[in-house]
């Protein structure tokens, strides 16, 4: 411990120096707005980099009076038909000038618009009833981080430029085991059209032939059934894993939109001094939409290796259909996905979706709905509805080459509104595979409540402004065994700081039942631990902001974590686990 003190002690007398007022942390009505956007039931089910692309909004949000089609696009918070009904209502009425003017363009629901202030900003430069030029506003960002996991020093550092939604240059470095991401793209005004070199992520379709970053494997939310495709957008990313590194451009004409890539495999890992091989993936996409929808076809792949791939996506009056077939020229086989989201009444919305994924087809770059942890060899059928913060799904699949491995998923969130500052969430998971011996059945529940002194519900969330916090959660899970965790959250959420403490106790016998569980972090983390063994944690984040300057604001923002975890319920000593974090953030 004397050792980790020692090396973040630089960074630590930085910040004393640095920063005379505390910055606000990871909160839970961001994390429940991601959520949102991607489909997700629960924090566990997201990814870091995913949570890091949202969060670059949240510290510079969309403007969607200012943006262009593409740049709206590729943030990955609209779908197309969205940001097709947002131009049209725009070019009739002017700017959006509030969140509840938003709620009524059509494809906007109210609980989506409520996720969405968390990204967005509806800053005009034109009076009511006109609408604004694009914005050409520049912002840089350098972030540095340093930490201690056990007796690893842990660090990262990531600067990032951006000059309207004209340009931008990201590059970040992070270790100890050395990993860098590098992006630059150039936005064409004449000619519509992009060019990235570095890291970028490419999502097509429904995901079935490509598609980088996250991609869940259960059903929940009407969100989780489908994918929303962004096509060509730059990484961000602190190690741009999972995406592709190369070099991409495309260019619109009209409702005709053309993408070519040159992606080289292996060269990330030779870049951070791995063996490895690079290869040439070349491949292209052309997209064509309106109001109500698009269609696109795409293609990638050397040789043999490859695939060929359809998709649409069709929207009338909050009905939504999609689909994809794509062709596996290695495999030899085709791989399809379809399905269906539609409203029912004024509350309701009820979602299926089928699939099937031949046993040779390649799951590589793939990213389409699944129940397996992979596109391939599975078919089968999903089902959800929701109401609000209810959510219902029941997912039926079986193994394309052995008809005898099934497999049955069945999801229940309930909220229950206790006041209106209480909400009480249950959880309950099934998954059963009758050809499994001694994992035939994975059966959790849980229970959430939390406290928000300005108001919570479940529907919307939290509301605004500065607020104490709480949270209890009680989760149980039997498999192999039965195992169990529990904690207790509390916390204030202000305008300028944030500040939160946690206890948890936990009991896991098995490492097949391990429960995981977020866990509060710096914006740009995502901390999900697996808990295995019996024993407690405890941890505290928080944050701070500072504004200074006179025609540029700046911004200094600063967080800290600090955790450990010990197992004194065992029988077998384990050692203990510490962590401590630091983060400081640069804004202009």
């Amino acid at each position: 411990m004397k050792n980790c003190i020692t090396k973040l002690l630089p960074v630590l007398l930085l910040l004393e120096t640095c920063v005379p007022i505390p910055v606000p942390a990871q909160t839970d009505s961001q994390i429940k707005a991601i959520m949102t956007v991607v489909g997700a039931s629960t924090e566990e089910e997201l990814d870091e980099q995913e949570v890091e692309g949202f969060m670059h909004y949240i510290s510079h949000p969309l403007e969607i009076n200012l943006a262009g089609r593409r740049l709206l696009l590729s943030s990955g918070l609209l779908s197309r038909y969205q940001v097709a009904s947002l131009e049209d209502y725009r070019s009739r009425n002017g700017d959006v000038l509030s969140f509840t003017e938003l709620a009524a363009v059509e494809g906007f629901s109210p609980e989506y618009v409520s996720a969405l202030k968390h990204f967005v900003s509806l800053r005009s430069n034109s009076p009511p009833g006109a609408l604004s030029g694009e914005s050409s506003r520049s912002s840089q960002e350098l972030l540095a981080m340093a930490g201690i996991r056990g007796g690893d020093f842990r660090y990262g550092t990531k600067y990032k430029f951006l000059a309207g939604d004209k340009a931008g240059l990201s590059a970040a470095l992070k270790g100890p085991g050395i990993s860098w991401s590098m992006d630059a793209f150039l936005n064409g005004r004449k000619y519509p059209g992009t060019v990235v070199i570095g890291d970028y992520n490419l999502r097509f379709g429904q995901g079935l032939a490509l598609w980088s970053g996250l991609s869940l494997t259960g059903f929940s939310s009407s969100s989780s059934f489908s994918r929303r495709p962004t096509g060509l957008s730059p990484s961000y990313s602190w190690s741009g894993t999972g995406t592709h590194r190369g070099i991409a451009a495309d260019a619109s004409f009209g409702r005709w939109t053309v993408t070519a890539f040159m992606s080289l495999p292996g060269l990330r890992n030779i870049c951070e001094g791995k063996d490895d091989s690079v290869k040439i993936l070349p491949g292209a996409s052309v997209s064509w939409y309106g109001h109500s929808g698009q269609v696109s076809l795409t293609a990638y792949g050397v040789r043999e290796r490859g695939k060929l791939s359809s998709d649409f996506r069709w929207n009338r009056k909050g009905r939504d259909y999609f689909g994809e077939a794509a062709y596996d020229f290695h495999g030899k086989g085709l791989g399809a996905v379809a399905g269906v989201s539609v409203p029912v009444g004024e509350d309701w919305r009820i979602s299926s979706v089928i699939r099937r994924y031949p046993s040779g087809f390649d799951p590589e770059y793939s990213g389409a709905v699944k129940s397996w942890t992979k596109n391939s060899d599975e078919k089968g059928i999903a089902l959800g509805v929701e109401r609000y913060g209810m959510q219902m799904t029941a997912d039926l699949a079986v193994k394309d080459s052995d008809s005898s491995r099934r497999q049955c998923k069945l999801f229940l969130k309930f909220p229950f509104q206790l006041s209106s500052s209480t909400l009480m969430t249950f959880r309950i998971t099934e998954r059963y595979r009758p050809y499994e011996e001694y994992l035939k059945y994975r059966t959790g529940a849980r229970i959430d409540v939390d406290w928000c002194g300005t108001g919570i519900s479940a529907r919307y969330g939290e509301s605004e402004g500065e607020a104490w916090k709480a949270r209890f959660r009680l989760e149980g899970l039997l498999c192999r065994s039965l195992a169990g965790l529990t904690y207790v959250e509390l916390g204030r959420k202000a305008s300028g700081y944030s500040a939160y403490l946690r206890g948890t106790v936990f009991f896991v016998d098995n490492w097949d039942d391990r429960i995981y569980s977020y866990e509060r972090d710096a914006p740009g983390s995502f901390n999900v631990p697996a808990y295995y063994g019996r024993g407690y944690s405890l941890s505290a984040v928080g944050g701070g902001r500072l504004r200074f300057g006179n025609k540029k604001v700046k911004t200094l923002k600063a967080y800290f974590r600090v955790s450990t975890v010990r197992y004194p319920f065992m029988s077998e000593p384990k050692p203990a686990r510490m962590e401590a974090k630091v983060q400081v953030m640069f804004t202009l």
